[in-house]
Protein backbone atom coordinates (compact mmCIF):
# COMPACT_ATOMS: atom_id res chain seq x y z
CA UNK A 1 0.00 0.00 0.00
CA UNK A 2 1.13 3.80 -0.91
CA UNK A 3 1.92 6.01 2.09
CA UNK A 4 -0.50 9.50 1.18
CA UNK A 5 -0.60 12.69 2.75
CA UNK A 6 -4.48 13.32 2.01
CA UNK A 7 -5.58 13.53 5.80
CA UNK A 8 -3.74 16.37 6.35
CA UNK A 9 -5.39 18.51 3.06
CA UNK A 10 -8.59 17.18 4.56
CA UNK A 11 -8.06 18.70 7.86
CA UNK A 12 -6.59 22.31 6.16
CA UNK A 13 -9.20 22.11 3.15
CA UNK A 14 -12.64 21.37 4.49
CA UNK A 15 -13.63 21.44 0.94
CA UNK A 16 -12.28 18.12 0.27
CA UNK A 17 -13.57 16.36 3.28
CA UNK A 18 -17.08 17.45 2.21
CA UNK A 19 -19.39 14.91 0.96
CA UNK A 20 -21.92 17.47 -0.62
CA UNK A 21 -21.45 17.77 -4.58
CA UNK A 22 -20.28 20.88 -5.77
CA UNK A 23 -22.02 20.16 -8.84
CA UNK A 24 -25.03 19.99 -7.12
CA UNK A 25 -24.88 23.68 -5.40
CA UNK A 26 -23.82 25.09 -8.91
CA UNK A 27 -27.21 23.99 -10.53
CA UNK A 28 -29.78 23.57 -7.48
CA UNK A 29 -32.40 26.09 -6.91
CA UNK A 30 -32.28 27.40 -3.25
CA UNK A 31 -36.30 26.94 -3.25
CA UNK A 32 -35.43 22.94 -3.93
CA UNK A 33 -32.57 22.08 -0.98
CA UNK A 34 -34.17 19.41 1.24
CA UNK A 35 -32.76 21.55 4.45
CA UNK A 36 -31.16 23.97 6.10
CA UNK A 37 -27.72 21.69 6.07
CA UNK A 38 -27.86 21.41 2.65
CA UNK A 39 -28.52 25.21 2.16
CA UNK A 40 -25.68 26.01 4.17
CA UNK A 41 -23.19 23.95 2.11
CA UNK A 42 -24.23 25.16 -1.61
CA UNK A 43 -23.50 28.70 0.54
CA UNK A 44 -20.01 27.59 1.52
CA UNK A 45 -19.01 26.16 -1.57
CA UNK A 46 -20.47 29.05 -3.66
CA UNK A 47 -18.36 31.38 -1.60
CA UNK A 48 -15.02 29.00 -2.16
CA UNK A 49 -15.79 29.19 -6.04
CA UNK A 50 -16.30 33.20 -6.07
CA UNK A 51 -12.66 33.27 -4.22
CA UNK A 52 -11.21 31.35 -6.43
CA UNK A 53 -12.14 33.07 -9.13
CA UNK A 54 -10.91 36.74 -7.79
CA UNK A 55 -9.00 39.33 -9.93
CA UNK A 56 -5.91 37.04 -10.02
CA UNK A 57 -7.74 34.25 -11.89
CA UNK A 58 -5.98 33.74 -15.25
CA UNK A 59 -6.46 30.97 -18.25
CA UNK A 60 -3.88 29.68 -19.68
CA UNK A 61 -0.02 29.30 -18.36
CA UNK A 62 -0.05 28.32 -14.53
CA UNK A 63 -0.27 30.57 -11.68
CA UNK A 64 3.01 28.92 -9.78
CA UNK A 65 5.23 29.02 -12.90
CA UNK A 66 4.08 32.31 -14.91
CA UNK A 67 6.80 33.93 -13.49
CA UNK A 68 9.05 32.34 -16.18
CA UNK A 69 7.36 33.86 -18.93
CA UNK A 70 7.96 37.20 -16.94
CA UNK A 71 11.95 36.81 -16.41
CA UNK A 72 12.12 36.20 -20.44
CA UNK A 73 13.59 39.01 -21.94
CA UNK A 74 15.23 37.80 -25.45
CA UNK A 75 14.54 35.19 -28.08
CA UNK A 76 17.55 33.19 -26.67
CA UNK A 77 16.19 33.00 -23.04
CA UNK A 78 13.01 30.60 -24.50
CA UNK A 79 15.82 28.10 -25.09
CA UNK A 80 17.71 28.79 -22.25
CA UNK A 81 17.34 26.32 -19.11
CA UNK A 82 17.89 28.92 -16.84
CA UNK A 83 14.16 30.24 -17.51
CA UNK A 84 12.19 26.82 -17.27
CA UNK A 85 11.54 24.38 -14.34
CA UNK A 86 11.55 21.00 -14.78
CA UNK A 87 10.58 17.54 -13.14
CA UNK A 88 7.16 18.95 -11.70
CA UNK A 89 5.03 16.97 -11.04
CA UNK A 90 1.68 17.16 -13.14
CA UNK A 91 -1.58 15.31 -13.40
CA UNK A 92 -3.34 16.42 -16.60
CA UNK A 93 -7.16 16.36 -17.49
CA UNK A 94 -8.28 17.11 -21.16
CA UNK A 95 -12.05 17.39 -21.53
CA UNK A 96 -13.64 17.41 -24.79
CA UNK A 97 -17.72 17.91 -25.50
CA UNK A 98 -18.98 15.23 -28.85
CA UNK A 99 -20.97 16.63 -31.43
CA UNK A 100 -20.26 19.90 -31.74
CA UNK A 101 -18.55 20.08 -35.15
CA UNK A 102 -21.31 18.18 -36.31
CA UNK A 103 -24.13 19.84 -34.99
CA UNK A 104 -22.55 23.32 -36.34
CA UNK A 105 -23.09 21.88 -39.65
CA UNK A 106 -27.01 21.48 -39.38
CA UNK A 107 -27.44 24.95 -38.38
CA UNK A 108 -29.26 25.95 -41.97
CA UNK A 109 -31.58 23.47 -41.95
CA UNK A 110 -34.76 24.72 -41.11
CA UNK A 111 -36.09 24.32 -37.51
CA UNK A 112 -32.39 22.96 -36.27
CA UNK A 113 -30.49 25.24 -33.56
CA UNK A 114 -29.13 28.40 -34.08
CA UNK A 115 -25.50 28.39 -33.64
CA UNK A 116 -26.28 31.15 -31.00
CA UNK A 117 -28.18 28.19 -28.89
CA UNK A 118 -24.65 25.91 -29.54
CA UNK A 119 -22.56 28.87 -28.58
CA UNK A 120 -24.96 29.04 -25.29
CA UNK A 121 -24.84 25.11 -24.70
CA UNK A 122 -21.00 25.37 -25.18
CA UNK A 123 -20.38 28.58 -22.82
CA UNK A 124 -22.68 26.63 -19.95
CA UNK A 125 -20.18 23.35 -19.78
CA UNK A 126 -16.92 25.53 -19.94
CA UNK A 127 -17.93 27.64 -17.35
CA UNK A 128 -19.34 24.78 -15.74
CA UNK A 129 -15.82 22.90 -15.47
CA UNK A 130 -14.28 26.21 -14.83
CA UNK A 131 -15.88 26.12 -11.56
CA UNK A 132 -15.30 22.69 -10.61
CA UNK A 133 -11.72 22.83 -11.73
CA UNK A 134 -10.83 25.91 -8.84
CA UNK A 135 -13.09 24.42 -6.06
CA UNK A 136 -10.23 21.38 -6.39
CA UNK A 137 -8.08 23.96 -7.09
CA UNK A 138 -6.68 22.74 -10.75
CA UNK A 139 -5.77 25.56 -13.61
CA UNK A 140 -7.12 25.81 -16.71
CA UNK A 141 -4.55 25.39 -19.02
CA UNK A 142 -6.14 26.04 -21.97
CA UNK A 143 -9.50 26.46 -23.65
CA UNK A 144 -9.03 23.70 -26.76
CA UNK A 145 -11.90 24.09 -29.11
CA UNK A 146 -15.10 22.33 -27.23
CA UNK A 147 -13.38 21.20 -24.49
CA UNK A 148 -10.42 22.53 -21.72
CA UNK A 149 -6.99 20.94 -20.49
CA UNK A 150 -6.81 21.06 -16.65
CA UNK A 151 -3.21 20.78 -15.08
CA UNK A 152 -2.84 19.47 -11.40
CA UNK A 153 0.04 20.36 -9.32
CA UNK A 154 2.64 23.46 -8.64
CA UNK A 155 4.28 24.50 -5.58
CA UNK A 156 0.97 25.01 -2.90
CA UNK A 157 0.04 22.98 -0.80
CA UNK A 158 -2.48 20.73 -1.97
CA UNK A 159 0.09 20.14 -4.50
CA UNK A 160 3.06 18.86 -2.44
CA UNK A 161 1.43 14.93 -2.14
CA UNK A 162 1.67 13.10 -5.63
CA UNK A 163 -1.34 10.48 -5.03
CA UNK A 164 -3.35 13.21 -3.73
CA UNK A 165 -3.26 15.54 -6.97
CA UNK A 166 -4.32 12.57 -9.05
CA UNK A 167 -7.08 12.29 -6.66
CA UNK A 168 -8.33 15.78 -6.74
CA UNK A 169 -7.69 15.29 -10.94
CA UNK A 170 -9.99 12.14 -10.37
CA UNK A 171 -12.37 13.99 -8.66
CA UNK A 172 -13.01 16.58 -11.12
CA UNK A 173 -13.59 14.12 -13.98
CA UNK A 174 -16.75 12.22 -11.61
CA UNK A 175 -18.21 15.96 -11.61
CA UNK A 176 -17.46 16.56 -15.56
CA UNK A 177 -19.02 13.24 -15.89
CA UNK A 178 -22.06 14.21 -13.34
CA UNK A 179 -22.80 17.37 -15.83
CA UNK A 180 -23.43 15.25 -19.03
CA UNK A 181 -26.65 14.86 -17.88
CA UNK A 182 -27.25 18.34 -16.86
CA UNK A 183 -26.80 19.75 -20.31
CA UNK A 184 -28.42 17.13 -22.01
CA UNK A 185 -31.28 18.14 -19.82
CA UNK A 186 -30.58 21.86 -21.35
CA UNK A 187 -30.01 20.76 -24.45
CA UNK A 188 -33.43 18.59 -24.83
CA UNK A 189 -35.74 21.87 -23.32
CA UNK A 190 -34.36 23.64 -26.43
CA UNK A 191 -34.87 20.33 -28.45
CA UNK A 192 -38.55 19.99 -27.32
CA UNK A 193 -38.90 24.18 -27.75
CA UNK A 194 -38.45 23.22 -31.56
CA UNK A 195 -40.27 20.02 -32.19
CA UNK A 196 -37.25 18.02 -32.50
CA UNK A 197 -36.73 14.55 -31.48
CA UNK A 198 -35.39 14.24 -27.37
CA UNK A 199 -34.79 10.50 -27.42
CA UNK A 200 -32.40 10.12 -29.94
CA UNK A 201 -28.84 9.61 -28.15
CA UNK A 202 -27.59 10.90 -31.73
CA UNK A 203 -29.27 14.20 -30.56
CA UNK A 204 -27.35 14.25 -27.50
CA UNK A 205 -24.00 15.52 -26.27
CA UNK A 206 -20.92 13.34 -24.39
CA UNK A 207 -18.51 14.42 -22.75
CA UNK A 208 -14.86 12.97 -23.38
CA UNK A 209 -12.40 12.88 -20.09
CA UNK A 210 -8.83 11.69 -20.69
CA UNK A 211 -6.36 11.52 -17.01
CA UNK A 212 -2.43 10.73 -17.01
CA UNK A 213 0.21 11.89 -14.73
CA UNK A 214 3.27 12.92 -15.81
CA UNK A 215 5.97 13.32 -13.13
CA UNK A 216 8.83 14.53 -15.79
CA UNK A 217 6.92 17.68 -16.86
CA UNK A 218 8.77 20.85 -18.04
CA UNK A 219 7.44 24.49 -17.72
CA UNK A 220 8.58 26.44 -20.09
CA UNK A 221 7.96 29.96 -21.94
CA UNK A 222 6.54 29.70 -25.07
CA UNK A 223 6.11 32.53 -27.25
CA UNK A 224 8.01 35.72 -29.23
CA UNK A 225 9.79 38.62 -28.08
CA UNK A 226 7.72 42.12 -29.08
CA UNK A 227 10.13 45.26 -27.54
CA UNK A 228 11.96 43.45 -25.92
CA UNK A 229 9.18 41.81 -23.81
CA UNK A 230 7.87 38.55 -24.16
CA UNK A 231 4.35 37.77 -25.53
CA UNK A 232 3.46 34.26 -24.61
CA UNK A 233 2.42 31.56 -21.88
CA UNK A 234 3.81 29.01 -19.86
CA UNK A 235 3.15 25.42 -21.27
CA UNK A 236 3.46 22.24 -19.99
CA UNK A 237 6.08 20.05 -21.94
CA UNK A 238 5.60 16.31 -21.44
CA UNK A 239 4.47 13.26 -23.54
CA UNK A 240 2.14 12.52 -20.66
CA UNK A 241 0.62 15.96 -21.26
CA UNK A 242 -0.25 15.48 -24.11
CA UNK A 243 -1.32 11.82 -24.16
CA UNK A 244 -4.13 12.93 -21.91
CA UNK A 245 -5.89 14.57 -24.82
CA UNK A 246 -4.75 11.57 -27.40
CA UNK A 247 -6.69 8.95 -25.16
CA UNK A 248 -10.26 10.68 -26.54
CA UNK A 249 -8.94 9.38 -29.39
CA UNK A 250 -9.69 5.49 -27.99
CA UNK A 251 -13.36 6.58 -26.84
CA UNK A 252 -15.55 5.50 -29.39
CA UNK A 253 -14.05 1.86 -28.85
CA UNK A 254 -14.63 1.91 -24.88
CA UNK A 255 -17.58 2.97 -25.33
CA UNK A 256 -18.59 0.04 -27.52
CA UNK A 257 -17.66 -2.26 -25.19
CA UNK A 258 -20.38 -1.10 -22.85
CA UNK A 259 -23.91 -2.94 -22.72
CA UNK A 260 -25.90 -0.87 -20.57
CA UNK A 261 -27.51 1.97 -21.84
CA UNK A 262 -27.11 5.18 -21.97
CA UNK A 263 -23.31 5.21 -22.08
CA UNK A 264 -22.89 8.77 -22.47
CA UNK A 265 -21.69 10.59 -19.95
CA UNK A 266 -20.01 7.07 -17.96
CA UNK A 267 -16.39 7.00 -18.87
CA UNK A 268 -13.05 8.61 -18.21
CA UNK A 269 -9.90 7.36 -20.10
CA UNK A 270 -6.44 6.87 -17.71
CA UNK A 271 -3.18 6.54 -18.59
CA UNK A 272 -0.49 4.02 -17.64
CA UNK A 273 1.35 6.53 -15.01
CA UNK A 274 -2.43 7.69 -13.55
CA UNK A 275 -2.77 4.18 -12.82
CA UNK A 276 0.29 3.81 -10.97
CA UNK A 277 -0.38 6.62 -9.26
CA UNK A 278 -3.86 6.64 -7.95
CA UNK A 279 -3.49 2.31 -7.26
CA UNK A 280 -6.84 1.60 -7.37
CA UNK A 281 -7.95 -1.22 -6.12
CA UNK A 282 -9.07 -4.91 -7.82
CA UNK A 283 -12.71 -4.02 -7.15
CA UNK A 284 -12.02 -0.86 -9.19
CA UNK A 285 -12.87 -2.32 -13.04
CA UNK A 286 -10.25 -1.31 -15.08
CA UNK A 287 -10.48 -2.26 -18.39
CA UNK A 288 -7.32 -2.22 -20.94
CA UNK A 289 -8.46 -2.14 -24.49
CA UNK A 290 -6.83 -4.25 -27.30
CA UNK A 291 -5.35 -1.12 -29.19
CA UNK A 292 -2.36 0.25 -27.76
CA UNK A 293 -0.71 4.01 -28.70
CA UNK A 294 2.60 3.05 -30.78
CA UNK A 295 5.09 4.92 -32.76
CA UNK A 296 8.43 4.08 -34.48
CA UNK A 297 11.32 7.16 -34.15
CA UNK A 298 14.82 6.97 -34.51
CA UNK A 299 14.74 3.17 -35.04
CA UNK A 300 13.21 2.68 -31.94
CA UNK A 301 9.07 1.44 -30.75
CA UNK A 302 7.51 3.32 -27.90
CA UNK A 303 3.87 2.15 -26.83
CA UNK A 304 1.68 2.96 -24.07
CA UNK A 305 -1.67 1.11 -23.08
CA UNK A 306 -5.27 2.36 -23.09
CA UNK A 307 -7.53 1.88 -19.85
CA UNK A 308 -10.91 2.95 -19.24
CA UNK A 309 -13.11 3.17 -16.26
CA UNK A 310 -16.68 2.86 -16.13
CA UNK A 311 -17.59 5.33 -13.63
CA UNK A 312 -21.50 4.68 -12.97
CA UNK A 313 -20.89 3.50 -9.29
CA UNK A 314 -18.83 6.54 -8.33
CA UNK A 315 -20.43 9.16 -9.52
CA UNK A 316 -22.43 10.90 -7.10
CA UNK A 317 -21.32 9.00 -4.63
CA UNK A 318 -17.21 10.24 -4.79
CA UNK A 319 -17.60 13.44 -3.57
CA UNK A 320 -14.16 13.34 -0.76
CA UNK A 321 -10.62 12.89 -0.55
CA UNK A 322 -11.65 10.32 1.98
CA UNK A 323 -13.64 8.56 -0.51
CA UNK A 324 -11.32 8.42 -2.98
CA UNK A 325 -8.84 6.92 -0.85
CA UNK A 326 -11.03 3.83 0.15
CA UNK A 327 -11.19 2.61 -3.87
CA UNK A 328 -7.14 2.78 -3.61
CA UNK A 329 -4.43 0.97 -2.31
CA UNK A 330 -3.41 3.96 -0.07
CA UNK A 331 -2.95 4.40 3.71
CA UNK A 332 -2.59 8.36 5.49
CA UNK A 333 1.13 7.92 7.13
CA UNK A 334 1.58 6.92 10.83
CA UNK A 335 2.91 9.91 11.38
CA UNK A 336 0.34 12.65 9.93
CA UNK A 337 -2.54 10.47 11.73
CA UNK A 338 -0.70 10.44 15.01
CA UNK A 339 -0.13 14.42 14.71
CA UNK A 340 -3.80 14.89 14.18
CA UNK A 341 -4.69 12.58 16.81
CA UNK A 342 -2.68 14.77 19.14
CA UNK A 343 -4.20 17.90 17.72
CA UNK A 344 -8.15 16.40 18.15
CA UNK A 345 -7.46 15.57 21.97
CA UNK A 346 -5.77 18.94 22.66
CA UNK A 347 -8.39 20.45 21.29
CA UNK A 348 -11.01 18.52 23.82
CA UNK A 349 -9.06 18.90 26.55
CA UNK A 350 -9.21 22.96 25.46
CA UNK A 351 -12.83 22.96 25.52
CA UNK A 352 -13.42 20.37 28.69
CA UNK A 353 -11.34 22.95 30.55
CA UNK A 354 -12.11 26.48 28.93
Amino acid sequence: MKPTKYYELMQKEQRYKDTYNPLQALFQQDGMLKSLEEDIKKQEIEKIIDEELNEEFRIGGHPDYDYLIDQIKSNDHFLDDSFREKDVKMCSLFIDLTNFTKRALFISEESGETIEEIADLKQKAISTWIKLARYYQGHIHSITGDGLMVLFGGKQLEDQDEWTIGARAFLLSLRVLESTDILNNHLKETLAKKGLETTNIHNLLDIKVGLEYSPNTLMNGQGVIVNTVAVGEVKATSFEVDFSAKLLGYYKDAKSKLDVNPKYGRLVMLGEKFIELIEFKEDVKICKLDQVYKKRMFGTDQSRTIHYLDCTLYKNNTVSLDQVAKMCNVYASYEEVTNQNIKVLKEGEKIQHG
